[in-house]
């Protein structure tokens, strides 16, 4: 049945119903083994547009989701017969470089970001290096800036500057009644709370946000070194003592499993990253990775922060089926015994285009922050495994789920049972502690205070208390 659109006369964005002839192609996700067919896809403007689309999916009782860049995990972005409050389109950039802040859209990716602060400002710093300003951004271009940040906001500055969620300073919300809030540490500094760390989870739109930034070097010293996976289990024992009690915050590398050429070539072990203090230090802080003799391949030079971000993103492919799982090893977890299972597991991968990541480094300024002072709850755990599987056809979904299911299910002695809720696994259970721990009853009273009725309902929002 035809839904009766005649409310949003003043709608400024546009409306894509099942009717439409891009139906199809706007409700693709990054996953598209997610077939979710929602009943209505309100693309927004502005927070008006968002408001409406609240009030439509109130006064019709249709189930309703938030959709940014489409790179849930799990797919829960969309909701079947339902509608989506789908803010992509909202890519403000609002550059403050004398408050060194910059307030967003919620649609806006990090490299969008890092052209306005980083690549077309310019400064001299103290030591005379010529200086950009950077976000806490990750390495995919297509990731929405909201979703990435209000969930934690992992990236290669994490160790140095903190988490994505630790960068925001105010953001404005559209709650259940339609009303934009602001909220800081000084106004609804409940809701601010909740939003870095759980902001997904049901409190309410996101429609801006204000991020701090970093100054960062206009060249850093950067890129990927790949060896054959027979070098895996050197590799991995290298990475492990390389973060043991490391005080040098400036240097973020991750581990990857993948495939060279990518995605039909053979596989291997490949470090990424880089060095963000002044290049002259970098060879003394790569030199536990240079002693592991010489790679297949190796970019690692002076860089600026911009192209190798850009880089990085280049090969991640949209549009894949995929079944994401992964976790924080427990102390002493990432060790021999799980380096073992790891490269039995990936050998049998049945895909090129899976892999397995390691791409999350805890510690530094991000165990600086105290554990209270945000909803993020996971700031102690140094490693964090990703197994992806990737296919293409629907004829190679059960070999490569049941390799995943497999995979992850051997790990499992390694892991400590939390789940970083930005790689959401729908089929979790306990995911109210994996995700959250200990502030999940303190995220159900928040819940409570802004969405009572409980509008803002996924698998895996916050329940009400």
């Amino acid at each position: 049945m035809r839904l009766d659109l005649s409310g949003f006369a003043s709608f400024r964005g546009s409306l894509i119903t099942p009717y439409d002839p891009g139906y199809e192609g706007a409700r693709v996700l990054f996953n598209t083994r997610v077939r979710t067919r929602p009943a209505l896809l309100a693309r927004c403007a502005d927070a008006d547009d968002v408001a409406a689309a609240i009030r439509f999916a109130r006064e019709h009782e249709l189930p309703l989701s938030v959709r940014g860049g489409g790179h849930h995990a799990s797919g829960l972005s969309l909701v079947e017969n339902g509608v989506v409050v789908d803010v992509g389109g909202m890519r403000s950039i609002d550059f403050d470089p004398a408050a060194r802040t910059v307030t967003v859209g919620p649609g806006v990716g990090w490299r969008d970001i890092d052209r306005v602060t980083y690549v077309e400002h310019s400064f001299t710093g103290p030591d005379g290096l010529e200086y950009g300003l950077a976000g806490p951004g990750g390495e995919c271009p297509t990731v929405s800036n909201a979703g990435y940040s209000l969930g934690g906001g992992y990236g290669p500055l994490g160790r140095t500057y903190g988490l994505g969620c630790d960068h925001l300073v105010e953001v404005s919300m559209v709650d259940a009644d339609g009303r934009l809030l602001r909220a800081s540490e000084t106004e609804h500094a409940d809701l601010f709370w909740a939003l870095r760390g759980a902001g997904g989870a049901g409190f309410g739109v996101v429609t801006s946000l204000t991020y701090r930034l970093n100054p960062l070097p206009k060249t850093v010293v950067g890129g990927i070194a790949a060896w054959p996976l027979d070098r895996a289990l050197d590799v991995l024992r290298a990475y492990r003592d390389l973060y043991h009690d490391r005080a040098d915050e400036r240097l973020a590398l991750c581990l990857l499993l993948t495939t060279e050429p990518y995605p039909e070539g053979e596989p291997v072990v490949a470090l990424y990253g880089m060095y963000v203090g002044p290049p002259e230090e970098a060879e003394e802080a790569l030199a536990p990775i240079r002693a592991l003799g010489e790679p297949m391949f190796t970019s690692f030079g002076e860089v600026s922060y911009f192209d190798l971000m850009q880089g990085m993103g280049e090969e991640i492919v949209y549009g894949l089926q995929s079944k994401w799982l992964g976790g924080y090893f427990a102390p002493g977890g990432f060790d021999e015994p799980a380096f073992a299972k790891l490269v039995d597991h990936f050998r049998r991968s049945p895909s090129g285009f899976s892999m397995v990541r390691f791409d999350l480094l805890a510690g530094g300024a991000i165990a600086r922050v105290p554990a209270d002072a945000t909803a993020f709850a996971h700031r102690d755990s140094l490693h964090y495994v990703s197994v992806i599987a990737q296919w293409q056809g629907d004829e190679e979904t059960d070999l490569n789920v049941s390799w995943v299911d497999d995979f992850a299910e051997d790990l499992r002695p390694h892991l400590t049972g939390e789940v970083y809720q930005n790689y959401a696994d729908r089929d979790l259970t306990g995911w109210e502690t994996a995700y959250h721990g200990a502030n999940y009853p303190r995220l159900q009273q928040v819940k409570a205070a802004y969405d009572p009725r409980d509008v803002f309902h996924t698998p895996q929002s916050i329940r009400l208390p």
